[in-house]
């Protein structure tokens, strides 16, 4: 299968001042990074707290460049962002002064798109997250849920070819989650987007992606990268018996990520770094 995305020796580094030593030091946030994301694929990316998932995320995005290393999309090198890819993240991201329609509309107003075909495509998507009634609703007449399926839908009306979402169902509560799963699953397998998802929970990766891409703790490097085999993605697949294989696997190969990273917190709280 061809490579939507393809990474190569991506390393990205911050400048950032140390108070115990009264100057800036480096700090390599992620180091070497091969990968790449199949056109059409769902990619589930996770790691320990600190080993840069959301910083991969970004350069993807093209919303930091790496220090070296090439980030390609189609073949074409990523020099920044672009509405050839939209970015979810966790914290809804909305303008309060929009309504769901609206800011739905936002990413086709920048695409150039007349009036009546944003109206209609912004009910296409409102539809296709399932908040066809609530167009005229503000943000903050809006549940948690509601909000991130905005999101959703505004990140999709503009037709990117990639969508990248960084942790967009960790601040809701375990039900609307696992119901936003499933909605996603079923926009992924109708519009055919290649996704690339960050999250903390194994059972998320395992129950979205195709493949689960392991990271190490910090500077953040490709541990190994796990094929999830379901033969079909109908019915509950946390019933099936190789949802808790897979789910052991990738938390044996992350156990001894999330001791270091946890290493790095406690000598870094230890320095003042």
């Amino acid at each position: 299968m061809t490579a939507k995305i393809s990474l190569r020796g991506v390393t990205k580094t911050f400048s950032v001042r140390a108070a115990n030593l009264g100057r800036s030091t480096e700090f390599t946030a992620v180091a070497g990074i091969d990968l790449d994301v199949r056109e059409g694929e769902f990619l589930t990316l996770v790691g320990p707290s600190g080993c840069g998932k959301s910083t991969l995320l970004d350069l993807i995005a093209g919303l930091t460049r790496p220090a070296s290393g090439r980030i390609l999309l189609d073949g074409e090198e990523i020099t920044g962002p672009g509405l050839d890819r939209g970015v979810v993240f966790q914290q809804y991201a909305l303008f309060p002064w929009r309504t769901a329609r609206g800011n739905i509309e936002f990413g086709l107003e920048a695409k150039g798109a007349g009036r009546r075909e944003r109206r209609e495509r912004a009910g296409e998507f409102l539809d296709l997250v399932g908040l066809t009634g609530f167009a005229d609703r503000y943000p903050h007449e809006l549940s948690g849920g509601m909000r991130q399926r905005v999101a959703i839908a505004r990140s999709l009306a503009f037709d990117p070819e990639v969508l990248l979402m960084d942790e967009p169902f960790a601040a809701l509560d375990a039900q609307t989650r696992e119901s936003l799963q499933e909605e996603l699953l079923g926009i992924w397998e109708r519009t055919g987007k290649t996704v690339v998802f960050i999250t903390h929970g194994i059972d998320e990766a395992v129950y979205l992606g195709q493949r689960v891409a392991i990271m190490t703790s910090r500077p953040g490097r490709i541990k190994e990268i796990v094929d999830i085999g379901f033969d079909s993605r109908e019915g509950d697949l946390r019933a099936d018996p190789r949802f808790g294989q897979y789910r052991h696997h990738i938390w044996t190969r992350l156990r001894d990520e999330v001791a270091a990273a946890q290493a790095n917190e406690r000598e870094a709280v230890g320095t003042g770094g």
